[in-house]
C-alpha cells in the first residue's frame, strides 16, 4: 500500500502491504486479501484509542448479574454499536479471568514448594550422615539383628520422634509465616494445609489473607486504574489484612504453646524408653540409636517428598474453577436509528432552548420591556434610554454626535410635549431604588439643555449620597445643605460646570437631618431663585424607597421623571408607583426606561443604553 498525498503540508512515506510500522507504541500492518481496487483514492483514518479511557468506557458498560439468587452463574451483557467486537470482548475478558484464577492457586502450590524444598535440603544432609554411621557400625561390628524387646522400645521411640519431628515442621512454618507477617511480605504466604499441617482456625485466616492480597496484587498491577492508592476497594482490603494479620499471629502464639505442652510430654516419653534402653548392651543400643535417627529422617524425608510430589501435581493439574455455560451471543441487530435520531436533535434543539427562555420570562421578577410597564401602571412612559458602552459618564458632552446623545435630545423634546415647551422649568429626577441610572439621566439631561444654549442648573438635593460633584469633576465641601443651614449663599454655592452654560449647586458635606433640612422655607426660596435665573433647573433626588425627600421635593417640580432600569427594576415597585399616581402623592410623572440591552418584539426602545454601577447607602 503505497501513501504519497500531501495531507497538511506533511509528506507521507510509501508503505506496502505486510510492512510493519511502529505508532505511538503499537506495531501497525496491513494484509491483503483481497482486490484493492474498490477502495482507491479512498483516505482512511485509523485511531488509536487511550487504555485507560478505553477501559472506563467498557466497564461503564459491563454489567453482570446473578442468574438466579443464590446460584452460581452469572449473566454477563455489554452493550456496543459492533456485536462481533462486543462477543469478541466477553471472549477475552472471559480467558484473561480464567488465566487469574489459574495464577492465583499455582501460586499458593508454589510457595509451598518452596518451603518443602529447603525442609528436604534439611532432612538430606541428616539422612546421609545417619547412612555414613550406619556403614561404619556394620564394618565394625557383626551383630545384625535385635531382641523383640529392644525391637519394641524402638519402634515406639521412633514414633514418638516422628511425632516430635511433625511439631517442628509446625514451628517452621509458623516460623517462616510469621516472618512474613512481620515484614508485610504477604506475597509469600500459603495455606498450612499445603505442607500436610492441620491447623483450621490459622488455615481459614491465612486462607483469606491470601484471598485479599491477590485483590490488592490485581488493583496495584490494573494500570487502567489511575492513583491506585486512592482507590477506596484497595485501602479496605490492605485495612483488612492488617486486621487478619494480627489475628494471625495471635492464633500461631496459642498453637505454640499447646504444641509446647504436647513436646514436653513427647519428650518425657522418649527418655522413660531411653531409660529402659540403657539396661540393654552397649552395642544393642548403639545400632538401635543409629537405627532409629535413620529410620526417623528416612520416613520425615518420605513424608516430606511425597507433600512436594502432590503440591507439584495440584500445580500441574491446576484447572480454572470459571467455566462458559453459553458462549457469549448478540442479542439482537444493533443500528442507528438515522431519521429518528435527526428528528429528536431537531426537537430537542428547538424546544429546549425555547423551553428555557419560556422559563427564565416566566419567572424574571424583574421589568424587561415596555409591555411589562403598560400592564402594570398608568403612568405615561415618555422614553428609552440604551446602554452606555463607555465609561464616561458625561456621554453626551464627550460624544455629542452619538446614538445615546440623540437619545437624551428626543428625550428633551419629549419632556417640552408635557410642558408646553416653556422656559425656566423645574424638572425632577427620582427612581425607586439604587442603581437605575437617576444620576447619569440628570447629568446628560442638563447637558443637552446647556448645549442648546439654555442656561441649565443641576439642585443635588441627594444629600445622604452625593455623587454629581465627581462625575463633574467639581467640588462638594460647600453645597445644598450649608445653604439650608444658612452657612452660605447661593453665589457661594454655586459651581460653573465643564460644559457651557452648565451649573451645579452639590448637595455638600452629609448634614445630620436631611429630610428636614428640605422642608425649610429656604428650599423655596432656593428654588424661586434659582427658576427666575436659569431657564432650566434639574433637581436630583434621592430614591423613594429608601426615604420620602422625592415627595417633599416633587411639589416644586413642574414634571417628574421617573427612572426605571431594564432586567434590574423589580416590577413590584412598578405596582407601588402606581398606588401613589393613583393616591395623587405624585403628579405630572412620567417613566423613562433606562439601560435597554434586550431588544425586539415586546422591547419597545433599543439600540442605546449606558451602564450604572452607583450604590445607595
Amino acid at each position: 500500500m503505497k501513501e504519497g498525498d500531501n495531507h497538511k503540508g506533511k509528506e507521507f512515506a510509501s508503505l506496502f502491504f505486510n510492512d510493519t510500522i511502529r505508532v505511538n507504541g503499537f506495531r501497525l500492518f496491513v494484509i491483503k486479501k483481497n482486490t484493492v481496487e474498490s477502495i482507491k483514492g479512498k483516505r482512511f483514518v485509523i485511531r488509536f484509542n487511550n487504555p485507560l479511557t478505553l477501559a472506563k468506557e467498557y466497564s461503564a458498560r459491563l454489567s453482570a448479574t446473578w442468574a438466579e439468587p443464590g446460584a452460581s452463574v452469572v449473566n454477563l451483557d455489554v452493550k456496543g454499536p459492533v456485536a462481533q467486537k462486543e462477543i469478541d470482548f466477553l471472549n477475552k475478558f472471559i480467558e484473561h479471568y480464567q488465566a487469574y484464577d489459574v495464577q492465583k492457586k499455582n501460586r499458593v502450590a508454589t510457595m509451598a514448594m518452596s518451603f518443602l524444598d529447603h525442609q528436604l535440603v534439611v532432612i538430606g544432609d541428616s539422612l546421609q550422615l545417619y547412612e555414613g554411621q550406619m556403614e561404619n557400625f556394620k564394618r565394625r561390628n557383626v551383630i545384625t539383628g535385635l531382641s523383640a524387646e529392644t525391637n519394641r522400645l524402638y519402634m515406639k521411640v521412633q514414633g514418638y520422634e516422628e511425632q516430635k519431628f511433625q511439631y517442628k515442621l509446625n514451628e517452621n512454618y509458623y516460623a517462616y509465616i510469621t516472618k512474613l507477617l512481620n515484614t508485610d511480605q504477604y506475597d509469600g504466604i500459603f495455606t498450612p494445609t499445603s505442607v500436610g499441617i492441620k491447623d483450621n482456625i490459622v488455615a481459614a485466616l491465612i486462607t483469606e489473607v491470601i484471598d485479599l492480597q491477590n485483590q490488592v496484587n490485581v488493583y496495584k498491577s490494573n494500570k487502567s486504574i489511575e492513583r491506585s492508592q486512592d482507590n477506596p476497594l484497595l485501602t479496605n482490603a490492605q485495612r483488612r489484612i492488617a486486621f487478619l494479620k494480627n489475628d494471625i499471629i495471635k492464633a500461631i502464639d496459642n498453637s505454640l504453646e499447646t504444641e509446647k505442652i504436647n513436646q514436653e510430654f513427647i519428650s518425657e516419653q522418649i527418655r522413660l524408653v531411653e531409660n529402659q534402653l540403657a539396661r540393654l548392651p552397649s552395642t544393642e543400643r548403639e545400632l538401635i540409636g543409629i537405627q532409629r535417627n535413620y529410620s526417623l529422617k528416612e520416613s520425615l524425608y518420605v513424608f516430606l517428598l511425597q507433600k512436594r510430589t502432590e503440591a507439584g501435581l495440584s500445580k500441574a493439574s491446576t484447572t480454572s474453577d470459571i467455566v462458559i455455560v453459553n458462549q457469549p451471543l448478540a442479542s439482537g441487530a444493533i443500528s442507528p436509528k438515522t431519521a429518528q435520531n435527526y428528528i429528536f436533535a431537531s426537537v430537542g434543539g428547538l424546544l429546549l432552548p425555547i423551553l428555557f427562555f419560556v422559563i427564565v420570562e416566566l419567572t424574571n421578577s424583574r421589568i424587561q420591556s415596555k409591555d411589562d410597564i403598560e400592564k402594570i401602571t398608568n403612568v405615561p412612559l415618555i422614553g428609552g434610554i440604551g446602554h452606555n458602552v463607555s465609561s464616561d459618564p458625561l456621554i453626551v458632552f464627550g460624544k455629542p454626535k452619538s446614538a445615546m446623545a440623540e437619545s437624551f435630545r428626543a428625550l428633551r423634546s419629549n419632556l417640552n410635549y408635557f410642558t408646553g415647551n416653556k422656559d425656566h422649568q423645574v424638572f425632577m429626577v427620582t427612581s425607586s431604588i439604587p442603581g437605575e441610572g437617576k444620576s447619569f439621566t440628570t447629568l446628560n439631561l442638563a447637558t443637552v439643555f446647556a448645549l442648546a444654549g439654555k442656561r441649565t442648573v443641576i439642585l443635588g438635593a441627594d444629600l445622604r449620597r452625593p455623587r454629581l460633584s465627581e462625575d463633574l469633576k467639581l467640588e462638594n465641601a460647600v453645597g445644598l445643605s450649608q445653604y439650608l443651614s444658612a452657612m452660605a449663599t447661593l453665589e457661594q454655592i454655586l459651581q460653573t460646570s465643564p460644559v457651557e452654560n452648565l451649573y451645579l449647586i452639590a448637595g455638600g458635606p452629609m448634614p445630620p437631618n436631611p429630610s428636614e433640612l428640605l422642608l425649610r422655607p429656604a428650599m423655596k426660596e432656593l428654588i424661586d431663585e434659582l427658576r427666575l435665573s436659569f431657564d432650566f433647573v434639574i433637581i436630583d433626588t434621592p430614591p423613594l424607597s429608601y426615604v420620602a425627600d422625592a415627595f417633599v421635593l416633587s411639589i416644586y417640580a413642574d414634571h417628574t421623571l421617573y427612572v426605571v432600569r431594564q432586567d434590574f427594576t423589580p416590577l413590584a415597585v412598578l405596582r407601588t408607583l402606581e398606588d401613589f399616581y393613583q393616591m395623587g402623592k405624585l403628579t405630572n410623572i412620567s417613566i423613562l426606561f433606562n439601560d435597554l440591552r434586550k431588544t425586539g418584539l415586546g422591547y419597545g426602545y433599543g439600540g442605546y443604553g449606558y451602564g450604572y454601577g452607583y450604590k445607595y447607602g
